[in-house]
């Protein structure tokens, strides 16, 4: 017997798609205390003790985005997903499913990268973080555009699902 599809998100699915958009800017906007720690670190000196702090704190950030990745794709599996609207081409499906594909993967890799990096010393896995990073901004970029296209031109309700729960 299979589950019902969900109308809409639940709270708890809107909570955490949120709590992770809002972590996220703060990690692109705050980075400048990693990046200078890491470099002073390759570089053979301690970093100031500010920068070190700011450093740990995007480092927490990124795991506590992690652990919410995690949580929001549990519930992705347990609870369900609302379905793509109905007049959405098939090919604008693929891409919105190979979207959302990539942001998971890139909220859950850029992550335990960034982890491998500092906390391991892999310096590789610095630069696939900052590759990776790039890639998230394009990416949630694209989504954000989509989604506001699907609301003001298609005239959809995917933004609306996203702000009030089912």
């Amino acid at each position: 017997m299979s589950k019902a599809q969900p109308n809409g998100f639940s709270l708890a699915q809107i909570i955490l798609h949120w709590l992770v958009v809002v972590l996220i800017i703060m990690q692109f906007l705050a980075n400048g205390p990693m990046q200078q720690a890491w470099d002073a670190l390759r570089d053979g000196q301690q970093p100031a003790a500010d920068i070190l702090f700011g450093a740990n704190m995007h480092a927490a950030s990124g795991m506590l985005i992690l652990i919410l990745a995690l949580a929001r794709l549990f519930l992705r599996f347990t609870r369900g997903l609302p379905a793509l609207p109905s007049t959405l081409a098939p090919p604008l499906a693929l891409v919105a499913k190979v979207t959302h594909f990539l942001l998971y993967a890139l909220i859950i890799a850029i992550p335990m990268s960034g982890a491998a990096a500092w906390l391991g010393g892999v310096a590789p896995a610095a630069g696939a973080h900052g590759a990776m990073a790039q890639l998230l901004f394009f990416v949630a970029i694209f989504h954000a555009a989509a989604a506001l296209y699907e609301h003001f031109i298609a005239r959809t309700d995917v933004l609306k699902r996203m702000l009030r729960p089912q």
